[in-house]
């Protein structure tokens, strides 16, 4: 493929936004989601809407914009207040959840390391992943973490405050 065209090249050509980018905005979020009746989890697993998002960068974005991975993924595009509120939080929560596993060098689970191998720690700072049982760490919560199983994948939740 010619240099400065990546997005051209059969590998990487169906690959959805990047998620670190200022691109990458409620409106844009509303956008990819639109009309999608599958659950919003699995709706942003979706490599063709946005790149490089895997099960536990998903699960900790929805944990910190408050919403619930069950919920219709469409509804996120639904006109009003709201759901612009959400979207907008969401598209805010996946940019800092990716901002701080890339600061904190990944998430060194199983067999994971880095090229130099050096590990990652953002698994230190999870708020929902593999905390099953656990009291919701946001504040005024009350609720626990629970694991519920999405198309073959866990997903880690607080049905106190994901809504």
């Amino acid at each position: 493929f010619s240099e400065g065209a990546p997005d051209t090249h059969p590998m990487l050509a169906g690959l959805g936004v990047e998620p670190t980018g200022n691109a990458l905005d409620g409106e844009l979020v509303a956008s990819l989601l639109k009309g999608r009746r599958s659950p919003l989890k699995a709706a942003l697993l979706d490599q063709r809407l946005i790149a490089g998002l895997g099960n536990i960068y998903v699960s900790e974005a929805l944990w910190r914009a408050g919403l619930s991975p069950l919920r219709e993924a469409g509804t996120i595009a639904n006109p009003g207040k709201k759901a612009k509120q959400q979207r907008d939080a969401l598209a805010e929560a996946i940019r800092a959840v990716i901002a701080d596993a890339i600061a904190a060098g990944g998430s060194s689970l199983r067999d994971y390391m880095q090229t130099d191998g050096s590990l990652g720690y953002f698994q230190h700072s999870f708020a929902v992943y593999d905390r099953e049982g656990e009291p919701c760490s946001k504040h005024g919560c009350g609720g626990h973490i629970e694991r519920i199983v999405q198309s073959g994948r866990s997903t880690f939740y607080c049905r106190t405050c994901q809504l």
